[in-house]
């Protein structure tokens, strides 16, 4: 635990103890690990992305005044 007399979140805790639990794997476990971070990383970014997309086409369609006669692109 915390040793300090500094009060500290659960989430610095919980980090402080993976911290001190990566620091004693392997050097190769810690490179996969780091690997595997980054690739999940990178897809969270794509994701967040393709929220932001959805979204933004979301506000405008609810922006554009509705034709009901006028054919949609995905028609």
């Amino acid at each position: 635990m915390n040793d300090s007399h500094t009060p500290i979140s659960t989430f610095d805790e919980i980090c402080h103890l993976t911290i001190e639990t990566m620091r004693r794997m392997d050097m190769e476990t810690l490179l996969q690990l780091k690997r595997q971070a980054v690739r999940e990383l990178d897809r969270a970014k794509l994701t967040k992305g393709c929220i932001e997309l959805a979204l933004s086409l979301k506000q405008e369609d609810r922006d554009r005044p509705t034709n009901d006669n006028q054919p949609s692109l995905l028609d």
